[in-house]
């Protein structure tokens, strides 16, 4: 029997529904010193349950004191993890003053005799109390005929909550599971979903991240100090010839120094240099510290890290960017430039801004100005090489002036007189006209015509439909002009998906848009085959059930997948659009 002491509470919250997802990842990996905290709060049995929105949590709290005790919970770990879960929370407008959870009132609490040891197997339901035709003893009283241990109902305002605890039987528990749906959904009960329980405390797992980190800033140790949460932590960084390599430049701090710092950190277990090259230069590693979780945040999500920990078993965990308290966002990008200076994606018609492509078939290409929230990997079709030269020109914005004018300059910087390989103006006018742009081209280097978007309905309505998956920059010795097939019939399919594009963005249509999208790409890759290799079309099978349509960022080769969907895509990036207001 439960000693007469232990007090069974119940309370209710609202978790805001974009971080359902995230909010049962991370309940799945508590931070151990908030069990601890718990655990010396006098608090057992703690459960927490999700149903439509709603969070139920049901406790024993087997102290003498609870407000004390509720007090001490509130330790360093403890406010930081509530630092995490706060932001996606939201207490109910009919809770007491200074309640975050609504403390729920006891309607009724049932006891069962001594059973075998506990199962930990708990099922809770929740309804609106206007639908109850059942009196609530009934309830109770027909569960407790069916070896729970415990049965208590709470009600705060109209929600009214049942939790029932089971202590029998392994094997009878299906059986036992049907009677409380059946009992429940009787009295129009809704069963509810556990999301989090805790007796006691978990094993330490091993954590692994890995990252290039230079120029060591709050967002680093942001996201360091959440992964840490999930166990002990490997920080396995790039050595600087491989992040030269990657980034196109090397570190400003080598890698003895970013080692050096990365292991005093206190949340840090160890650190190690990457012995490998490539995006996926930490097997070596990897193998010798044999993770139980590999972390990410939502930039270095990549198929790849994907595929290689489904191989290995290790679970794989992408958190956003969440900064610290009240800090603001930071990157590395950032710190190096305090650089505003916009990179861009180029929608669809991509290549007619070549003349050797548009003397066949006239036609436009449409971008967008995308702000510097990523450090963008360069040589990723996101026109990095033009955005380092707008970054000589102007240090660190677009200066204000006739923008035709300012890419025109921008343009004519990048392909000084002799340029073997011109590139193509679309990357100029990508970066610096803000919003939507569609530029027609016609033989020429430059377009006859430019018509532009900055409509925020319009705008906001493309950035939601948009998520980027990293792919990583493409490989030395890439050639995308070798193997050709350049003809007016493609030129023209090109221009006619591309123009198609456009109106369905124009009407917010997303599955004309995703249909003409991934046309405008199929049109691409027609004439220019290199675009894609049997990798890059294996990781676009795996995301096609899911988008709408699809394209690889610029010249393919590598970059990011870009994926057109109206439903949200685990691990992707947003990117935000530069409006002309912030120009």
């Amino acid at each position: 029997m439960t000693d007469p002491k232990t007090q069974h509470i119940g309370s209710l919250l609202r978790l805001r529904p974009e971080y359902e997802e995230r909010y049962i990842v991370l309940h799945k990996h508590i931070f151990p010193g908030v069990l601890r905290s718990i655990s010396r709060s006098n608090i057992r049995n703690y459960s927490i349950f999700l149903r439509d929105g709603i969070l139920f949590s049901h406790l024993e709290y087997i102290g003498d004191d609870y407000d004390a005790d509720m007090a001490a919970i509130a330790d360093e770990t403890t406010r930081e993890w509530w630092k995490l879960t706060d932001p996606m929370q939201e207490p109910l407008e009919t809770r007491k003053e200074g309640e975050w959870w609504a403390i729920m009132e006891m309607l009724g609490h049932k006891e069962g005799g001594e059973q075998p040891g506990r199962q930990a197997l708990r099922l809770a339901g929740c309804r609106n109390e206007e639908s109850c035709r059942n009196s609530q003893d009934s309830v109770i009283a027909g569960l407790m005929g069916h070896a729970f241990r415990a049965v208590s109902s709470y009600r705060h305002d109209k929600t009214v909550c049942l939790y029932a605890e089971y202590a029998g039987e392994i094997d009878a528990w299906p059986r036992v599971e049907e009677e409380f749906l059946r009992f429940s959904r009787q009295a129009g009960f809704q069963e509810m979903k556990e999301v989090f329980h805790t007796d006691g405390l978990p094993g330490k797992k091993k954590v692994i991240v890995t990252g290039c980190f230079d120029l060591l800033h709050s967002g680093h140790l942001a996201f360091l100090k959440e992964a840490a949460g999930y166990g002990d932590l490997y920080v396995c960084i790039g050595n600087d010839e491989n992040v030269s390599s990657l980034k196109g430049r090397y570190p400003i701090n080598s890698q003895e120094e970013r080692h050096f710092m990365l292991s005093s950190l206190a949340c840090v277990k160890e650190c190690r240099i990457n012995s490998g090259t490539g995006i996926i230069d930490f097997l070596k590693e990897m193998d010798d510290i044999g993770p139980d979780i590999f972390i990410v945040n939502e930039d270095g999500n990549t198929p790849t890290k994907v595929e290689l920990c489904r191989h290995k078993g290790i679970e794989y965990i992408v958190l956003k960017r969440i900064p610290y308290g009240n800090l603001p966002i930071r990157s590395t990008t950032a710190l190096k430039t305090e650089c505003r200076i916009p990179f861009r994606i180029d929608l669809a018609g991509g290549w007619l801004d070549q003349p050797f492509v548009s003397k066949y078939y006239p036609g436009p290409v449409i971008t967008i100005s995308i702000e510097p929230t990523f450090e963008f990997n360069d040589r990723s079709g996101m026109a990095s090489s033009t955005r380092r030269k707008a970054i000589e020109l102007w240090k660190s914005d677009v200066p204000h002036g006739d923008r035709e004018q300012l890419a025109k300059i921008l343009f004519a910087y990048e392909n000084p007189p002799g340029t073997n390989e011109v590139s193509g103006a679309q990357d100029a006018l990508g970066i610096v006209f803000p919003g939507l742009n569609k530029h027609n081209y016609s033989g020429d280097y430059w377009p006859y015509s430019i018509e532009s978007v900055d409509d925020p309905v319009i705008l906001d309505w493309l950035e939601s439909s948009l998520y980027l998956i990293t792919l990583g920059p493409r490989v030395s010795g890439f050639h995308v002009l070798e193997n050709t097939n350049i003809t007016a019939e493609g030129a023209r399919a090109l221009a006619e998906a591309t123009d198609a594009c456009w109106t369905a963005i124009l009407s917010k249509n997303i599955v004309e848009f995703g249909k003409q999208f991934r046309r405008s790409f199929e049109a691409q890759i027609a004439m220019f085959p290199n675009m894609v290799d049997e990798s890059i079309l294996n990781i676009i099978g795996e995301y096609e059930n899911r988008a709408h349509g699809w394209k690889l960022s610029g010249a393919g080769g590598g970059g990011y997948l870009i994926l057109a969907s109206d439903c949200s895509v685990p691990g992707a990036m947003k990117i935000k659009i530069r409006r002309r207001e912030d120009y």
